[in-house]
């Protein structure tokens, strides 16, 4: 239902006896209003608007209800959810369409996300998305969301691979945060066409080598005699016996754990994707949730992942100590020791199977240990 209707308040009228036109608008039930210029008695409004003799007023808003049929059409031609806020924001600026910015559409993005922080996604997936706007402004103007084409992106992408000098990885989580934005502006009527649609992101294969036994338990059994690398130490092996991101680490609380028999286990969901994860707890992690009266000492992770560099040097260990690092050991360890890639899959909190395939990547010692026979 589409509708456009004018009225003239009696009761507000100044010391003249005269009042604004009021415009009113509406589109399937939802309403918008806007008082226009032209003062009118209201008296001679109600005679002049329903008059079949041409004046002044009902001139006035015949001009004005044209125009907004005009502005209706094109934009449902154009394929456009039309709302009643748009048109009467149409007659406010001069019948002209305002001009929606791409920061605008980046500033209202980030209220949202804002909002779903901490809930629906992690501080560090909200940090990506802030510094992949912040990369996009550096090589982009504040132009009309609609004028943003093939070349803007191909700039930002240039900009982030040689200027910025982001991995393949790293390169294609960018581009994809930022296309997710113009999505969300196709998705609420702001664009057409999506100009990321013409770019194809390769993500590229980020090789990980996780930790072996034995690495893992030169980690586990070193004492460093400074009580913060203690800490992060245990955090660290923790992580490595049960696959938790290092946001699931620190979201982990006492009431999480429930116990199934002799089982004890974590049952939550990520709070990366949303997905339940169900983890047996192995005597490792429950020993360590004992030693700290089940509230791990979480610190932040730009701490953490400093004190594990020096972790790995003290441990001799030349791989990069990350949180990523524990959870890609722990998933690997388990499919290396026979645990099915469904029960990992869900121990992960994978939505499938095909996301698990990422970890199982066999040891060395397992591939020569294994007896072929036919």
């Amino acid at each position: 239902m589409y509708s456009v209707n004018f009225t003239c308040n009696q009761s507000k009228t100044n010391r003249a006896n005269l009042n604004k036109i009021q415009l009113w608008v509406n589109v399937d039930g939802e309403r918008s209003t806007l008082f226009l210029d032209l003062k009118v008695n209201p008296e001679e409004f109600k005679k002049a608007i329903f008059s079949r003799r041409a004046n002044h007023i009902n001139r006035y808003c015949s001009d004005i209800r044209r125009r907004i049929d005009e502005y209706y059409t094109d934009c449902t031609v154009r394929g456009l959810q039309v709302r009643a806020a748009m048109l009467t924001e149409y007659v406010k600026n001069g019948f002209e369409e305002r001009q929606y910015t791409v920061y605008e559409l980046f500033d209202d993005f980030t209220e949202i996300i804002k909002k779903r922080k901490g809930a629906e996604i992690g501080h560090s997936t909200y940090t990506k998305y802030l510094l992949a706007i912040e990369q996009f402004k550096a090589v982009t103007p504040n132009k009309a969301l609609r004028a943003v084409d093939n070349n803007d992106i191909l700039n930002y992408k240039y900009h982030l691979k040689n200027d910025v000098k982001l991995k393949d990885s790293t390169l294609a989580s960018y581009l994809t945060k930022a296309k997710s934005i113009f999505v969300y502006a196709q998705r609420n009527n702001k664009l057409n066409r999506n100009p990321f649609d013409t770019i194809k992101i390769r993500k590229g294969e980020v090789n990980i080598v996780p930790l072996t036994k034995e690495e893992l338990m030169t980690i586990a059994n070193k004492d460093f005699g400074i009580q913060r690398l203690n800490q992060v130490r245990d955090l660290f092996v923790f992580a490595a016996n049960t696959a938790l991101s290092y946001c699931d680490l620190a979201a982990v609380k006492r009431e999480d754990i429930q116990r199934d028999g002799d089982v004890m286990y974590l049952k939550k969901k990520r709070g990366k994707t949303g997905v339940t994860y169900i983890l047996p707890l192995n005597d490792t992690a429950i020993r360590l949730l004992e030693k700290y009266d089940y509230e791990l000492p979480i610190i932040t992770n730009q701490r953490y992942n400093s004190y594990l560099k020096e972790i790995a040097d003290i441990c001799g260990i030349k791989k990069v100590l990350t949180t990523h690092l524990a959870r890609h050991t722990a998933a690997t360890l388990m499919l290396n020791a026979g645990i099915s890639i469904e029960v990992v899959s869900k121990i992960l909190g994978h939505s499938n199977t095909k996301m698990t395939q990422h970890y199982a990547k066999l040891l060395d010692k397992t591939v020569i240990s294994t007896k072929i026979e036919f």
